[in-house]
């Protein structure tokens, strides 16, 4: 009897161990303060994911700053509303982008803790392959046309570069409960390279010089300009 006993003894003991150890872990993560979050964003750079992992320094008392990285990306053939130099086109977008930076959240009240700064870093790359929608009755350089000449312009713009970002928004203070959040950011980045552009007509008519072609896409290069503006909003998840 005694022998039964202390096998059944020891059959419990296997048991039992793996259980206490998952109700410990569960506990265990239960009570652990979140420091992560990972979210959809949608904005002006397209569509896409972010990461974001809650620092331990802080910069002064009540604050909170965070590390975010995010990747994002559009890819739309027959855009109908392109505008290049005030001109309207249609043509293809395709857009991705690379980004990492730090938040801070200097405030801790309860109307204003969820304000923050951002600035970082972006890598992207843009391409345009665009033509004008209708047949032109315009300037383009010192020469007039009009729709009988049958003038469309064809744009080609390609950039890639690395811009450092400044923005501000508000949402997804990291708490120590976790669960869903909100975040909606404004910002600017200035890259460092131009944008390529590659400009030409279908002319039948002979209308345009090399040099009126030139004018337009140096103005086309003038209206991207050296500094972009960005918006998006997410959805984030704290753990």
């Amino acid at each position: 009897m005694t022998g039964i006993w202390k096998a059944k003894s020891v059959s419990s003991l296997k048991l039992t161990g793996p259980v206490t150890l998952a109700v410990t872990l569960v506990t265990t993560s239960l009570a652990h303060s979140a420091e992560h979050s990972v979210g959809g964003r949608l904005g002006s750079q397209g569509i896409g994911a972010s990461y974001t992992v809650k620092q331990d320094w802080t910069l002064v008392d009540g604050d909170q700053l965070q590390l975010r990285f995010l990747v994002m990306g559009v890819d739309v053939n027959d855009v109908d509303d392109l505008e290049l130099n005030g001109r309207d086109y249609k043509g293809d977008v395709s857009a991705y982008s690379l980004q990492g930076g730090v938040d801070w959240y200097p405030f801790s009240g309860k109307y204003t803790d969820n304000f923050f700064f951002s600035t970082g870093l972006t890598y992207f790359d843009h391409d345009i392959e665009g033509t004008s929608k209708d047949y032109l009755s315009t300037n383009i350089g010192d020469t007039s046309v009009t729709k009988a000449d049958r003038v469309k312009l064809n744009a080609e713009i390609e950039q890639s570069s690395i811009a450092p970002y400044l923005s501000m928004g508000w949402g997804n203070r990291i708490r120590e409960e976790g669960g869903l959040s909100f975040q909606a950011e404004l910002g600017v980045m200035a890259p460092f390279s131009d944008a390529d552009v590659k400009l030409n007509a279908t002319d039948p008519s002979n209308r345009l010089s090399v040099q009126n072609i030139d004018r337009e896409r140096q103005k086309i290069e003038d209206d991207i300009g050296n500094v972009f503006g960005f918006v998006s909003v997410a959805v984030t998840y704290q753990f």
